[in-house]
């Protein structure tokens, strides 16, 4: 037959080892839940640059009026640099898109040439 403090100590130490799986699994869960909001704000950039960059390449190879040098928009809580050069060699343009948020950024840069 056990003594009770025997007993005692064994339901201490169980709790002791329920209470460190549980503190484990919540902070397993709570640094996942932070990377995806993390990688969703950097895709949503990705997005963003992408759509200006095919933007700008359909204005530039259809279009007669381009808009060469840099221009700055707000959109959300992203601010987005575009800058358009031309090079002297066959008709070609260089276009750079930059999405800056609080703490990262992304830059994204293409060559096109006008038909």
């Amino acid at each position: 037959m056990k003594r009770s403090g025997f007993t005692t100590l064994e339901c201490i130490i169980s709790l002791v080892i329920l209470s460190i799986i549980t503190y484990m699994i919540s902070f397993s869960m709570n640094n996942s839940f932070n990377l995806l909001n993390q990688n969703e704000e950097h895709l949503e950039m990705l997005n963003l640059a992408q759509n200006y960059l095919n933007e700008i390449k359909y204005d530039i190879k259809y279009n007669e009026k381009i808009n060469i040098g840099s221009q700055t928009l707000n959109v959300d809580n992203f601010k987005i640099n575009k800058l358009i050069k031309k090079n002297s060699h066959y008709n070609c343009y260089e276009i750079v898109v930059e999405v800056k948020s609080i703490d990262r950024s992304v830059n994204i840069k293409s060559y096109v040439t006008k038909k």
